[in-house]
């Protein structure tokens, strides 16, 4: 912990924005990590992941409210649907790739709407909610910013869909172009706007 901390205090006195805490089997706990972090940092975000699959929506929205207030609003929002299969069945998610992509959906359905004040009823292929209300909001409206990457058409339809910020792996110039056009395209037919990113 004082070595984490010496890093998320070293970044925030450089300057940079915010930093991402991985997720995974291999990783500490993001969302308690990013916490600890709090009282130790002044402007620096913290980018954690939600699980889809791994944690329900409604749990995943009052987290988010609790850490952006805790925070002051330095909470940014991973979004991670895939990963190691053999680390996922380890979990207990057994969906396919594209099911996978279709919990996501309804998932950040929910989460969105959860966040942004609704009282939530949905009926979905894989979530049945009734009634869900977050009580206590977060600082950042509607709710935090949600970032994702993923390449598959299944990926960027949820993208269209519902993030703010798409990410690409550092791939060719040419590859990261037809990519980020076709995120454009599904996420104007959709009547919205994005904002995109590299991984390196």
């Amino acid at each position: 912990l004082p070595y984490m901390r010496q890093i998320a205090q070293a970044a925030d006195d450089l300057g940079y924005g915010g930093v991402l805490l991985p997720t995974g089997a291999g990783c500490e706990d993001a969302w308690l990590v990013a916490s600890s972090l709090i009282p130790a940092t002044r402007r620096l975000k913290f980018l954690v992941a939600i699980r889809p699959g791994l944690m329900s929506p409604t749990l995943a929205a009052r987290m988010a409210a609790t850490f952006d207030r805790l925070s002051e609003g330095r909470l940014l929002i991973n979004v991670v649907t895939g990963g190691d299969p053999v680390e996922l069945a380890g979990d207990g998610v057994h969906l396919s790739h594209d099911e996978r992509y279709e919990l996501t959906d309804e998932f950040l359905t929910v989460w969105r709407r959860a966040l942004a004040g609704e009282t939530v009823d949905f009926r979905g292929k894989h979530l049945a909610i009734d009634g869900a209300k977050l009580l206590i909001p977060g600082v950042q409206r509607p709710y935090p910013p949600l970032y994702f990457g993923g390449s598959s058409p299944a990926a960027q339809q949820v993208a269209a869909r519902h993030v703010d910020l798409y990410l690409t792996w550092g791939e060719t110039p040419t590859q990261v172009a037809a990519k980020i056009e076709a995120v454009r395209s599904a996420a104007a037919a959709a009547g919205r706007t994005l904002r995109f990113g590299i991984r390196l």
